[in-house]
C-alpha cells in the first residue's frame, strides 16, 4: 500500500509527558490518489492548509489514546461557508470531505466509539478557527487533559499529554514553534521512551457492499421514494464524496 503515514509514541519520562508525531504529507498524497482513483472533486485550492492542519491535528489526537477508536470530527468555523467531515478508523483509515456550510452555525461535533461500546457524543463551539487550537479545546473542555499541539507548514506535527502527575508547565512554558525542537532535543539526548509506531493512510470504509446493505435495509415505501421513476440512481459517500451507482433491479423496487 502507497502512502503510508507512520507515527510515533514515546514517553518523556523526566516530565511524565505523552509525546506523539508524524507527518501528514504522506496522507495527503494518498487523499489526492484516492480523488483522483474515484472521480471525486479535490477541495478547493484556497483550502489546502487548513484540510492539512485539520488532518495532521485530529490524527494526532486519535493516536494519543492508549486504545484505538473510530472517530468523526464535523466542524463549521465562525465566517466560513465551507464545513468539514474528518473520519479515523481503528484500522489507521482516515478521510476528510469538504461542503456547504451555513456560516451562522460555527460548531464542532465529535463521535467516538470503541469496538463493542455505545457511541459517545460531544459538541463545542469552536474558539478559533484553527484545527490544532480545536483539537487542543476538545481536549481541554472535554477530556479534560492538558494538551498541545504543533503544527509545520510541511505537515510535520506533534501532540504532547500531561498524563496523571506529568509537568505539563514546561510545554506550556515553551515560544511558539519550540515544542518540536524542544523533542528533537530530548529525543537526542535520549530522554524518550519509545511506545511504539503506528501507521496511518488515506482510505474511507465505504464500498459498494456496504452501499447496497444500507439501501436493502430501507422499508420498501422509503425505496421507492429514493428512486421514483429512475431506472437507476446514484449515492454519494457522506464521508468521503466517492459517488456509487445503484440499479433499480438491484434492491427490486417495483
Amino acid at each position: 500500500m502507497n502512502h503510508l503515514a507512520l507515527y510515533k509514541r514515546s514517553l518523556d519520562q523526566e516530565h511524565h509527558l505523552l509525546v506523539v508525531r508524524g507527518n501528514v504529507a504522506p496522507m495527503l498524497a494518498g487523499m489526492k490518489a484516492y480523488h483522483e482513483r474515484h472521480g471525486i472533486e479535490p477541495p478547493q485550492p484556497n483550502l489546502g492548509s487548513l484540510t492539512r492542519e485539520l488532518l495532521a491535528a485530529t490524527a494526532l489526537g486519535a493516536l494519543s489514546l492508549a486504545e484505538r477508536e473510530s472517530w468523526g470530527w464535523s466542524l463549521t468555523f465562525e465566517g466560513m461557508d465551507i464545513g468539514f467531515f474528518v473520519g479515523i478508523e481503528p484500522e489507521g483509515m482516515v478521510c476528510v470531505r469538504a461542503r456547504a456550510a451555513e456560516t451562522s452555525r460555527a460548531s464542532i461535533m465529535v463521535q467516538r466509539q470503541k469496538e463493542g461500546m455505545p457511541m459517545t457524543q460531544s459538541h463545542l463551539r469552536p474558539r478559533t478557527r484553527s484545527p490544532r487550537d480545536m483539537v487542543e479545546q476538545y481536549f481541554a473542555e472535554v477530556v479534560q487533559t492538558k494538551t498541545r499541539l504543533e503544527i509545520t507548514e510541511a505537515g510535520e506535527g506533534i501532540l504532547v499529554h500531561a498524563l496523571p502527575g506529568g509537568r505539563f508547565d514546561m510545554v506550556e512554558a515553551l515560544e511558539p514553534g519550540g515544542v518540536i525542537r524542544y523533542f528533537d532535543s530530548a529525543a537526542a539526548a535520549g530522554r524518550l521512551r519509545e511506545l511504539g509506531e503506528v501507521v496511518l493512510f488515506y482510505e474511507c470504509r465505504c464500498s459498494d457492499e456496504m452501499v447496497l446493505d444500507m439501501i436493502l435495509g430501507m422499508p420498501e415505501p422509503d425505496l421507492r421514494e429514493l428512486f421514483g421513476d429512475l431506472p437507476q440512481i446514484e449515492i454519494e459517500c457522506p464521508r468521503c464524496g466517492r459517488r456509487y451507482s445503484m440499479a433499480r433491479t438491484d434492491v427490486s423496487v417495483h
